[in-house]
């Protein structure tokens, strides 16, 4: 059993480029996807592990069509959590800032700064929907997936910060600058407002950052960003979450 577990319990895994091996297979769930902030990206898949039921869903859509700004973060916490989702592991890829990341690993953050525009952020207009964000990811979901790490030998970078972005294009050189000197050690562009609003629907959330590539200007990337070479950096690190949130889950794949 993972430590700090509460059973049984029913776990969200939200996933974006490149989908997520184990999760991406699974059963759809025969719902609508219809909720009252519009239709979730794509049909939630539904499975059954030792830990409770796995709702996974993929925020991009099946097949990945939606860009980072038009995703529609509510229809999709909605429609989770109206299927009964009481915890939320998101994955996401990212660029990284802090030159100690490096491609391919994992990184679980303790921090947001939201840059993003225009994004529904919030499910309610009332002046008095005001909610606490101090610490955007849960802390005993972040215990539990450290230790599940540890157990299974997976290397994982614990805390930092993520700042994300518009999108769809990336940053600038001068951007990353900036984020640095704000704080941020990681860039991407989908965790907001994804992580308001599961924090607004009492949906414990916590981040499993896969490092894809150097953010601009890091790295040695004077002349860009080689966008082919991230698909071999982004599948190790995938594969590395899959296995990890498996066996969160209680899915434990060899």
């Amino acid at each position: 059993m993972r430590p700090d577990a509460i059973m049984p319990t029913s776990t969200a895994i939200i996933f974006g480029s490149g989908g997520l091996p184990g999760f991406a297979d699974l059963p759809a769930a025969k719902v609508g996807l219809e909720t009252p902030y519009g239709s979730a990206a794509a049909p939630v898949r539904r499975g059954g592990g030792a830990q409770g039921t796995v709702l996974a869903l993929a925020r991009h859509g099946e097949p990945h069509r939606l860009a980072p700004h038009a995703i529609n973060y509510r229809a999709n916490l909605w429609l989770l959590k109206t299927l009964g989702a009481e915890q939320a592991l998101a994955i996401y890829t990212v660029g990284a800032i802090d030159g100690a990341l490096r491609p391919g690993g994992l990184v679980l953050p303790e921090q947001i700064v939201d840059y993003s525009w225009g994004r529904a952020q919030a499910f309610s207009d009332s002046a008095d929907g005001h909610f606490d964000f101090t610490h955007p990811f849960d802390a005993q979901l972040h215990r539990a997936l450290a230790a599940e790490a540890e157990r299974l030998g997976i290397p994982l970078a614990l805390g930092g910060v993520y700042g994300c972005t518009q999108g769809p294009r990336l940053e600038t050189a001068a951007e990353i600058d900036r984020m640095e000197r704000d704080g941020c050690t990681l860039v991407g562009m989908t965790a907001m407002p994804e992580a308001a609003l599961a924090r607004e629907l009492g949906l414990p959330l916590v981040a499993i950052c896969v490092v894809v590539n150097a953010a601009a200007g890091r790295g040695g990337q004077g002349v860009g960003i080689d966008l082919p070479s991230l698909g071999r950096s982004r599948e190790a690190g995938l594969n590395a979450a899959g296995r990890l949130a498996a066996a969160f889950c209680g899915l434990e794949r060899g």
